[in-house]
């Protein structure tokens, strides 16, 4: 890998990585909602441009850089949704078979999936027969959110109504480790990470992220003590750098007709008209005239993020934040690098 200086531009094997401080968004340095660090990427099939501003850490003086690690939060899901059809792809996993089927005996639910030792619960509910990968990558298992501290029980009866919920992407990392006969971090590191060679990125912590990972803040801007996690989170523990976590996004930019990445698009459910808003296998949708374009947010405390690409358009962007106030960059930055109208930018979820 060769790399050389421009000026202020650093180009690395056809990427662009900026540094211009007055290409930071104003809400970046406003007082009533501090944003300590911010990593911009513009990207289109063909390329991608890094903007990078301000601090992975303050106290330490440490710069944001397009390889500073985040937690990636939510934005895990696409990856696992990523997995998922993969096995699908492959035959070994069926979008609308009941996914306790694949597994011997019952679904043990974890109470305690962000602790050091699992805490088990046997799901008996009957409606559990009725969940498929279908209807978790779509949010309409009728599975809550979360259920840490005790037994699972479900919010709605499976295929409803859309309910967002992280539970039902546990539910479903059960199964693909079953069927893929590997954990859940070398399923990914096998069928996402190595091929798209995301070298930073993995689903639990290592000792080696310490140097490089970015300090969490809250709305205030003061230092929050992030988790580590320990064990995988299908739904939310992804460390990764925006450099690694931009070609997973240039990958769905690029998919291919039939494909696995394609196919995380395939609209399955009409969430709210009003926000103009829709979900596939494993992203939400925006509709437009031109085509649906996709995108998903990432909520940790200290950590916020997002991405949303337009297939017609064959352009989109992603920005990473170690900060709660990450999405309220949103309207600023998809004006600049996704101009027209984006209804979801009115979602209640996109401001938390």
């Amino acid at each position: 890998m060769t790399c050389r200086f421009a000026g202020w531009l650093l180009v690395l094997c056809g990427w662009s990585v900026g540094a211009h401080a007055d290409e930071c968004p104003p809400a970046l340095v406003k007082p009533d909602t501090p944003v300590p660090g911010l990593v911009i990427v513009s990207l289109d099939d063909t390329g991608m441009a890094f903007t990078t501003c301000g601090m992975a850490d303050i106290r330490r003086k440490r710069a944001v850089s397009h390889d500073t690690l985040f937690q990636a939060a939510s934005l895990t899901k696409p990856v696992t949704a990523l997995i998922a059809l993969t096995l699908v792809e492959e035959g070994k996993l069926d979008l609308d078979r009941p996914l306790v089927g694949y597994l011997d005996g019952s679904y043990r639910h974890d109470q305690a999936l962000l602790g050091g030792q699992p805490v088990w619960d046997a799901v008996e509910d009957p409606r559990l027969r009725k969940v498929t990968a279908r209807l978790v990558l779509s949010h309409r298992s009728g599975l809550p959110n979360w259920a840490f501290g005790e037994p699972l029980r479900f919010a709605l009866d499976p295929g409803t109504e859309w309910k967002y919920s992280g539970e039902g992407f546990s539910l479903l990392a059960a199964v693909l480790e079953h069927i893929g006969g590997q954990t859940l971090p070398a399923l990914a590191a096998e069928r996402v990470f190595t091929p798209l060679d995301m070298g930073d990125s993995g689903l639990v912590w290592r000792d080696d992220y310490a140097e490089r990972m970015a300090t969490g803040y809250d709305t205030q801007g003061k230092v929050i003590d992030a988790m580590q996690f320990r064990r995988p989170v299908a739904a939310a523990s992804l460390y990764t750098t925006p450099a690694d976590y931009a070609r997973f996004v240039q990958a769905l930019l690029r998919a291919k007709p039939g494909s696995a990445s394609v196919r995380l698009r395939e609209r399955q459910v009409e969430v709210d008209a009003t926000y103009a808003l829709g979900w596939g296998l494993g992203v939400g949708l925006e509709e437009h005239e031109q085509g649906d374009c996709l995108f998903h947010h990432g909520i940790n405390n200290g950590f916020q993020s997002f991405f949303m690409v337009c297939p017609e358009q064959r352009r989109g962007v992603l920005w990473f934040t170690n900060s709660d106030n990450g999405l309220s960059l949103a309207p600023s930055l998809l004006k600049t690098h996704l101009p027209g109208p984006h209804p979801v930018l009115d979602w209640p979820v996109l401001r938390p």
